[in-house]
């Protein structure tokens, strides 16, 4: 509803007030300008740096002791990549009766490893286990080379 009498008053730019700015407002503008620019790139090299100099400690302190020289590799490793040879070689050997032939002590080396990884046990006991595993995977592929188990299939042991 719009009433008659009512007058509406919009905004006129042509009323607004005319001046002339001092001839120095530029230049304090960009001086203005300059000086706010150079205190954020000044923040920002700061907060950089001390991000940098934080991860930089973090790897140092926190990454000792995972991190092996770059020329040999850790020692757990090494014993991983040769477990993982020696099991090949043992299911190429038994094939598909692996699992039912002596891997019982396997099995529980296996389960005593998952637990170390677990609880974060020390690189001591880790390869101890490692060196143990690999122990009882030649046990067993000379015990096939051997054809000790080929006997064993036929005798009842009580």
């Amino acid at each position: 509803m719009r009433h008659e009498g009512a007058t509406v008053r919009r905004f006129d730019p042509r009323q607004l007030p005319e001046f002339t700015p001092d001839p120095a407002l530029w230049t304090r503008i960009a001086a203005a300008q300059q000086r706010r620019m150079a205190r954020r790139r000044w923040r920002t090299a700061v907060v950089g740096t001390a991000i940098a100099a934080s991860l930089a400690a973090a790897l140092l302190v926190g990454g000792r002791s995972a991190v092996a020289p770059a020329g040999s590799p850790a020692p757990t490793t090494a014993m991983q990549d040769e477990s993982r040879a020696l099991e090949g070689e043992w299911h190429r050997l038994v094939g598909a009766q692996a699992a039912a032939l002596g891997s019982t002590r396997l099995r529980a080396i296996d389960a005593e490893l998952q637990s170390a990884y677990d609880r974060g046990a020390g690189a001591d006991e880790l390869e101890a286990l490692w060196q143990q595993r690999n122990r009882a995977l030649r046990g067993l592929i000379a015990s096939v080379q051997d054809g000790a188990y080929g006997r064993a299939s036929s005798i009842t042991q009580l």
